[in-house]
């Protein structure tokens, strides 16, 4: 009899507690491996004024964990950082994390996985999942003079709540959605804000009503949270369109330039300022920011937007492209994140001398979002080709979770260490690239797009999200033999920990 498998799982974010949820019912030992002191990944990270999130709450939980208690359609990211720790906790996930542990290092050893830590440490595994997600290295503004700032200066994701903002002027670079998100919340607090606009954004105006007390009462009730679920799932249709817009050309995506465009006349009346604020790029080319509110923010006195973006920073400020200096006491980054890094830094090293960064020197790619050749028992979870932007990333867990069970269920069974071939691999790849010129994906650089010049995007529906696992065909992954595992001993169960 052998020992049951050992799962490290880098990364107690949402994918790594959707995880640890389903090995803890399968009865598969896990260790889940988390550099900060708390569960919640990007939602622990990042604490800025006016953070929420951007897709129906409902349809950001997991669909075995409801809750009733948001405070708003799309609900603050406290509450959602709340909800994943009463998860972490109720659901006894946490004694299973290693917290304040950072994983520098797995390297493939004879049919195991040697995991290392910052500290040094040590562990064997017979499976690691990067549960890292994608938001998590901050991509740093690179603007020349920016270490000579007098004043206070910030990465988003980094918020330092010290700096009293009262009174102060404040700088904001970026206009994705922690940009939009940080002006608009600190314009309707009354701050002095100046906006840095290098290219300006489409931008989806979207109310966020309050969640009634009577509909968090129906909420408690299954029945009535579904015929919830089905009216918000029409509100999303309304607002949104269909999901096809963005995938296939034609009248129903000019229909929604034209919505855009409408929009944009009805929240700012001055021509001038609507002219500078009307993208020059396709819609839905990049990820689309949602605010109630922020068109009506940037025209308040105090608010102004500065166009062209950032020339170089001075001690007393920045100074725009057209030599302008800005005066500023605090500079928030709000720049992004290394879209493409996932579980990197840490590094990964398979066997015949194999590693991350040399199968992903020419850009990223991976088998279903899950699984990179080379790396038997080695995966993924949001990996390139995910569809990041297009489905809530409870559903999209749901398909991959799913997947990578009946995966681990066939590695336990055959003793068998298991990756995808390169040649399943490049068919879906070149799936995924022969999709791709039709979306609007493709209409422009964006963070999506790799060194390559790729979107690392799923270019299809939700429904083909769940199709591609039912018709995934484990003979598309290759087999490696790995040494027997030994029986626990008598009495003693099996653990996931490190050694």
């Amino acid at each position: 009899m052998q020992q049951p498998l050992k799962v490290a799982v880098i990364g107690a974010g949402m994918s790594g507690l959707f995880l640890g949820y389903h090995l803890d019912r399968a009865g598969i030992p896990y260790t889940i491996f988390e550099k900060r002191e708390a569960v919640g990944g990007t939602w622990h990270d990042n604490t800025y004024p006016g953070l929420h999130v951007d897709v129906i709450t409902r349809s950001y939980e997991f669909p075995f964990a409801r809750k009733n208690y948001w405070s708003k359609r799309y609900a603050p990211g406290s509450e959602i950082k709340r909800y994943l720790e009463d998860f972490a906790r109720e659901q006894r996930i946490s004694r299973n994390v290693r917290f304040g542990t950072e994983v520098t290092s797995a390297r493939y050893d004879e049919g195991r996985w040697l995991v290392t830590t910052s500290a040094g440490d040590t562990g064997t595994f017979d499976v690691v999942v990067a549960a890292t997600g994608f938001l998590h290295v901050p991509k740093r503004p690179t603007f020349p003079g920016v270490d000579t700032f007098a004043g206070a200066s910030f990465h988003s994701s980094e918020w330092d709540h010290s700096v009293a903002l009262e009174g102060k002027r404040i700088g904001v670079v970026g206009t994705g959605s922690s940009g939009i998100q940080i002006v608009s919340e600190l314009g309707k607090q009354g701050h002095d804000v100046a906006h840095f606009i290098r290219t300006p954004q489409w931008i989806q105006v979207k109310e966020n009503p309050p969640i009634t007390r009577m509909e968090k009462l129906l909420l408690r009730v299954p029945q009535l949270g579904a015929y919830w679920d089905r009216k918000m799932a029409r509100l999303r249709l309304q607002t949104d369109g269909s999901e096809t817009w963005r995938l296939v050309p034609g009248a129903e995506r000019e229909a929604m330039n034209r919505r855009f465009l409408r929009d944009l006349e009805q929240e700012i009346p001055d021509p001038e300022l609507r002219a500078a604020l009307t993208p020059k790029e396709p819609l839905g080319c990049k990820r689309i920011p949602k605010s109630p509110d922020y068109y009506r923010v940037v025209q308040r006195p105090n608010v102004r937007c500065v166009f062209g973006g950032v020339q170089h920073v001075v001690p007393e400020g920045i100074v725009g492209t057209d030599g302008t200096l800005h005066p500023l006491d605090v500079i928030v980054y709000a720049t992004g994140f290394e879209t493409h890094a996932y579980m990197r830094p840490m590094d990964v090293l398979g066997p015949d001398g194999a590693t991350i960064d040399s199968l992903w020197a020419d850009g990223v790619y991976s088998y279903r979002g899950i699984a990179v050749p080379q790396m038997p028992n080695f995966f993924l979870l949001n990996g390139p080709f995910a569809p990041v932007n297009s489905i809530a990333i409870p559903t999209c867990l749901r398909d991959e979770v799913g997947f990578l069970m009946k995966l681990l269920d066939r590695i336990a069974t055959t003793g068998q260490a298991l990756a995808p071939s390169a040649a399943a691999t490049e068919r879906f790849c070149e799936g995924i690239r022969q999709a791709l010129p039709d979306t609007t994906y493709s209409l422009c650089d964006n963070w999506y797009t790799d060194q390559g010049g790729t979107p690392i995007i799923w270019p299809f529906t939700r429904q083909q999200h769940v199709d591609q696992y039912a018709d995934a065909d484990l003979a598309d992954f290759e087999a490696f033999p790995v040494a027997a595992r030994a029986a626990a001993p008598a009495g003693r169960p099996a653990v996931g920990g490190a050694s």
